[in-house]
C-alpha cells in the first residue's frame, strides 16, 4: 500500500515570532510531511521576512486578510496530500505525532480520523516555559465520538490528522465565523467521518494574550470564553433543526420507542443548556416529561446532571428567575418531570464545591440555594404522587453538599 502524505496547513496572522516556534515543531517530525503550506491571512508584521529561511521547505501562499476560516478554505484548494493536519501557529508538536497519528490510520483502514491529546502551556515574560496540565479529554468509543463532541469540543484540529477526502465531503469552513470554526467543522467531521484515537499526547497548546479574529473583528484574551460561547450559540442554535434526534443516541438506537426518544431529547436538552440556549433546552424536557413515566434510567440522568457543566460556567441561573421557575413548574408536572428537575439539581452539587474551593463564598451560597429549590420543588411532587421514588444518592440532603 502506498505511504500516505500528509499536507500540514498553518494559517497565520502578524504572528511571525510564535509561527516561527510552531513551523520548527512540524519540520522536527520523527515522521516527515509531505508538504508544509503556511496560509499568510494578511499579516502586516515581518511574518514574510521571517518565512524567507524556509523557501523550498514550505509552502507560502498569501492573501488579503479575512480570517481563519477564509485562509483555511484557500488552504484546502491547493493540498496535494492524502491526508490533512491543520495545525495553529502558536502552538508546537510533540516529535511524534504524525508518527502516531497516521500510524493509527494505517492500523484502522476504516478510519477517517485519528486525534490525540494535548497539554498547555504558558510562557512568562523572562521566557520560562510553565506547564499548565493537560487540556480537556474525553476517552470515547468512535460510536460515542458525535454525542462526546457535541457535549464539548475535546479533538483539536491540531491533534487531529483527517482524511481530505473527508474534508471535501464535509465541505468548506463557515466563513461567517470568527470564533468556533473549527468546532463547527469538528461537529461536521464527527457526523459522518469514523474515528480512531490514542492517549498519548500529540501537541502543546499555548495559552497567552494575543488577539485572536481577523483585523477588523478582533476578539481580546480577556474576551476568549465569552466569545467563544458566543459563537457556540449560533452554531447549536442552527444545528438543533438539523442534527437528526437519533444522533443524540451514541449506540444508534430506533427513536421510535418512547423511552428511546425521550433519552435523546433529555441528551439534547443538556446539550443546549451547556450551550445556554435555555429556551431549546427547556422545550425538549418538555416534550421528554410527556413522552414515557417510566423511571429515569441511569444514561438519562448522567446527561441531566451534566447539563450545568458548561466550561463557560452556568451563571445564568444566578439572575435568570423565569428558567428557575420554568424547572420547579416541571417538577410539578409529574413524578417523571420530578426526576428530571432532581437529576438537574444534583449535576449543580459540583458548582457548589467548585466555588467554595475558589473561595467564592458569596456564589457557592447562591448556587446551592438553587439547587435547594429545585430539589425541593421535586421532592414535593415525589411525596404528593407516592410513586417513582427518586434515586436514593439524588434524595441526600442538601446539607450533604
Amino acid at each position: 500500500m502506498k505511504p500516505f502524505d500528509v499536507t500540514v496547513l498553518i494559517p497565520t496572522f502578524n504572528r511571525s515570532a510564535l509561527l516561527i516556534e510552531s513551523l520548527e515543531s512540524i519540520l522536527a517530525q520523527t515522521r516527515p510531511v509531505h508538504e508544509v503550506i503556511i496560509i499568510n491571512d494578511g499579516s502586516t508584521d515581518d511574518t514574510l521576512e521571517q518565512l524567507k529561511a524556509y523557501e523550498g521547505r514550505v509552502r507560502i501562499l498569501s492573501k488579503s486578510n479575512a480570517g481563519k476560516s477564509a485562509a483555511l478554505n484557500f488552504g484546502l484548494k491547493h493540498v496535494t496530500g492524502d491526508l490533512v493536519w491543520i495545525f495553529d501557529d502558536d502552538d508546537l508538536a510533540v516529535p511524534t505525532a504524525i508518527e502516531t497519528l497516521v500510524g493509527l490510520l494505517e492500523a484502522n483502514p476504516a478510519a477517517d480520523m485519528a486525534y490525540g491529546r494535548h497539554e498547555r502551556f504558558s510562557v512568562d515574560g523572562s521566557g520560562e516555559l510553565r506547564m499548565l496540565g493537560t487540556g480537556y479529554w474525553t476517552n470515547c468509543d468512535s460510536d460515542q465520538f458525535l454525542t462526546a463532541t457535541l457535549d464539548d469540543m475535546f479533538a483539536h484540529q491540531q491533534g487531529m490528522i483527517v482524511r481530505k477526502s473527508l474534508y471535501d465531503q464535509v465541505g468548506a469552513f463557515d466563513e461567517s465565523l470568527v470564533r468556533s470554526q473549527d468546532y463547527d467543522m469538528l461537529i461536521r467531521l464527527a457526523r459522518v467521518g469514523t474515528p480512531v484515537s490514542t492517549e498519548e499526547f500529540v501537541f502543546k497548546q499555548r495559552v497567552h494574550d494575543g488577539i485572536r479574529g481577523t483585523q477588523t473583528k478582533q476578539v481580546l484574551a480577556k474576551k476568549r470564553n465569552s466569545s467563544w460561547s458566543q459563537f457556540d450559540q449560533v452554531i447549536f442554535r442552527n444545528y438543533y433543526p438539523q442534527i437528526k434526534l437519533n444522533e443524540y443516541l451514541s449506540d444508534g438506537q430506533s427513536i421510535s420507542d418512547p423511552v428511546n426518544k425521550r433519552h435523546a431529547l433529555l441528551r439534547r436538552a443538556s446539550v443546549m443548556a451547556r450551550k445556554k440556549l435555555w429556551e431549546l433546552a427547556i422545550k425538549d424536557l418538555r416534550a421528554a416529561e410527556c413522552l414515557s413515566q417510566a423511571p429515569l434510567s441511569k444514561p438519562e440522568t448522567v446527561a441531566l446532571r451534566s447539563a450545568f457543566a458548561s466550561k463557560y460556567g452556568c451563571d445564568e441561573i444566578l439572575t435568570n428567575t423565569k428558567l428557575i421557575d420554568e424547572l420547579c413548574e416541571l417538577a410539578g408536572a409529574s413524578p417523571v418531570g420530578a426526576q428530571i428537575v432532581s437529576s438537574l439539581a444534583r449535576g449543580l452539587r459540583w458548582r457548589v464545591r467548585s466555588e467554595f474551593t475558589k473561595i467564592r463564598c458569596w456564589k457557592s451560597v447562591s448556587y446551592f440555594l438553587i439547587m435547594n429549590k429545585l430539589k425541593r420543588a421535586a421532592s414535593m411532587t415525589i411525596n404528593a404522587k407516592d410513586s417513582l421514588p427518586i434515586d436514593r444518592h439524588e434524595s441526600q440532603s442538601a446539607d450533604h453538599v
